[in-house]
């Protein structure tokens, strides 16, 4: 059995702050140390299981070159850089199972702690009409190809969110967020240890796959309206209101592949404006 893990940084313990995460900050040293440590725990639970092959992890955060190869365990594979064809999910297709490591909730979730999706320039995304962040966009997108997520790590709003549309999975509590910049959060050799005791037992989970079938309309509020003008761009787009444009894609794959572009093309220099 092969199981993929896709970690993000927000959701893991001990963070709470920008300058923990974002590349060339005075803290971004954090991140980078804690995911890795967050990977080798969760891979020293899934080999206990004794019911894995290969254990492979994608770098699912900001530009995807965090995770230094070095600083994993032996065993572990590890997906990096970008762009990639399934970006935080990429290594789906060749596997069986998938865990959700240190995911945060979407954006203007109360108590979140640096609640986004996928970029801060999304004010909200809706699937077929349905608010989602990036635990849905995951694991809709696994579920495609017939994979579940055995196993969700966050805080206590990206646990609460992913229990909505995960069934049969592990799931830990790494923090409770007080606000987006403040969390009362599990220190370091605890988290690791719960980590590595509910990644055993996601190993063994049978789970089920969250699947979105059939056609999907995508829905994208940004946080300005110079952001949904410079998505006009892309032909096939419809402007819904200031803020908002929206796509049709012919399954969930391609929705996800559409978001992206849209998010990228609301990316373009505004003069900080």
């Amino acid at each position: 059995m092969r199981i993929l893990i896709s970690v993000d940084a927000e959701g893991l313990q001990g963070i709470t702050f920008g300058t923990q995460v974002l590349p060339g900050m005075p803290d971004y040293y954090l991140a980078r140390e804690t995911m890795a440590q967050s990977v080798n725990s969760v891979g020293r639970g899934i080999r206990s299981s004794g019911v894995a092959e290969k254990v492979t992890v994608v770098d699912s955060h900001d530009g995807s070159r965090n995770i230094l190869a070095e600083s994993l365990d032996p065993g572990i594979s590890l997906i990096t850089g970008g762009p990639k064809p399934l970006s935080m999910v990429e290594g789906a297709r060749k596997t069986d199972k998938m865990f959700l490591l240190g995911y945060h909730p979407r954006a203007g979730t109360e108590a979140g702690v640096l609640d986004h999706t996928y970029s801060t320039n999304v004010h909200r995304l809706r699937i077929n009409g349905e608010e989602m962040g990036e635990i849905g966009l995951s694991a809709s997108v696994a579920g495609h190809f017939g994979v579940p997520v055995t196993l969700l790590a966050g805080d206590r709003a990206a646990v609460g969110e992913g229990e909505k549309i995960i069934n049969d999975a592990e799931f830990v509590v790494l923090k409770d967020g007080i606000s987006r910049y403040s969390a009362e959060t599990s220190v370091p050799v605890d988290a690791e240890s719960m980590l590595e005791k509910s990644a055993l037992k996601g190993a063994r989970r049978k789970g089920t796959p969250f699947v979105i079938d059939g056609s999907v309309e995508v829905s994208l509020e940004f946080q300005n309206t110079g952001m949904a003008d410079n998505c006009m761009m892309l032909p096939g787009t419809v402007r819904k209101d200031g803020y908002t444009v929206q796509a049709e894609a012919k399954d969930i794959v391609e929705a996800y592949r559409i978001f992206r572009v849209l998010v990228s093309l609301s990316s373009f220099d505004h003069g900080g404006y």
